[in-house]
């Protein structure tokens, strides 16, 4: 007997939509095995990086509060730290002091002691002179800080114009301008600084004796009256400063013999200079030291040198602003400078005689 088999047929499935989204879900779904692994992992690895990243934040922030605020580092790296983080060092009354204005003004006076007298050493004189430098730079720059800080309440600021005049006069000496490239080289071996970080210099100096010039009227008074007596007195210039010679407000000097027009004598030769006859008195005239006001007549002029007397008044209140202040306890310094019990010797070199000075000094 012959058994068959019948053969089966398989019935063609009829392509729908139905079947399409039917099929697309199963392949989707064979594929999420391969996919969510994957998907994972990359979480694993962004956790993973963001806590390496916050780690190492927090491990720079120690290490850079430590070396700034602690170690109290002077470094070019700590400098340039300070300038992109604006970092304060102290608060004067309420305004910020900038760390990086404090490291500018000590390593500029640092960077001209030693272009003058060789690099400090590892001595204890060597440590009790950079610490008078520090407690010097950082005075400073809370007095900038507050003189520019009152001069903005007051709608009043530096201008571009007069930080570059200051420029110009600086470059150009006996009628000469030296080349851009030659003055950044002055500026790098005298100060240390850059061009913009020297302008900043400027800048700050300007700003305290632009407030003195603003509000110090007690001075005006007193450089009128003096400008007066030297006239009344037939030019003794020793006479018409002796009510104010005790207190300090004003003191007489001469020169010995004659100096040159450049002499850096805030700015007195060169005013002499432009006097035309023996016994010319000048009118009053800001120091380009910004520390107050000078009244200068003529005592000889020959062969483009100049021989003067002068009667200088200083500004005395933004000072005695300042001292109130301190006094009040309104100053808060975030680094620790150790106080000297003996005074130093060293020749002061602040920020103000840096920047206003002439820097063919040291050429």
């Amino acid at each position: 007997m012959k058994i068959g088999f019948k053969k089966k047929t398989a019935k063609k499935k009829t392509i729908t939509q139905a079947n399409l989204e039917e099929s697309r879900e199963e392949i989707l779904a064979k594929g999420k095995k391969f996919k969510y692994p994957f998907q994972y992992a990359k979480h694993r690895v962004v956790i993973n990086t963001l806590v390496i990243c916050v780690t190492v934040l927090i491990a720079f922030v120690v290490v850079g509060w430590a070396e700034l605020y602690k170690a109290q580092s002077t470094s070019e790296v700590a400098f340039r730290f300070t300038k992109v983080l604006g970092l304060p060092v102290a608060k004067v009354d309420g305004v910020s002091v900038r760390y990086s204005d404090y490291l500018m003004l000590y390593r500029s006076s640092i960077a001209s002691i030693e272009h003058q007298q060789g690099a400090f050493d590892d001595s204890e004189d060597s440590e009790k002179q950079r610490n008078h430098y520090r407690r010097q730079a950082l005075s400073s720059a809370e007095d900038y800080a507050y003189a520019l800080a009152k001069l903005d309440e007051n709608g009043i600021s530096v201008s571009d114009k007069e930080i570059d005049d200051v420029i110009e006069n600086h470059r150009t000496i006996n009628g000469e301008r030296r080349s851009d490239e030659a003055f950044r080289g002055i500026v790098k071996d005298n100060f240390g600084l850059s061009i913009n970080e020297y302008k900043r210099l400027i800048l700050l100096s300007l700003a305290k004796k632009k407030y003195s010039v603003e509000y110090d009227n007690e001075a005006k008074r007193i450089v009128a009256d003096v400008r007066t007596k030297i006239e009344e007195n037939g030019g003794d210039v020793s006479a018409a400063v002796s009510d104010y010679t005790a207190t300090g407000a004003a003191v007489a000097e001469s020169t010995d013999g004659l100096v040159d027009t450049s002499n850096l004598d805030g700015g007195r030769a060169m005013v002499a200079s432009k006097l035309e006859n023996i016994g010319d008195v000048s009118q009053p005239f800001v120091s380009s030291n910004g520390d107050g006001y000078y009244v200068v007549k003529l005592t000889g002029k020959e062969d483009g040198k100049v021989g003067y007397a002068s009667a200088w008044v200083r500004f005395a209140e933004f000072d005695e602003l300042m001292a109130k202040i301190r006094e009040e306890g309104k100053v808060a310094e975030y680094i620790e400078i150790r106080e000297e019990s003996e005074e130093s010797d060293v020749e002061t070199n602040g920020g103000e005689e840096n920047t206003e000075g002439d820097t063919s000094a040291e050429e």
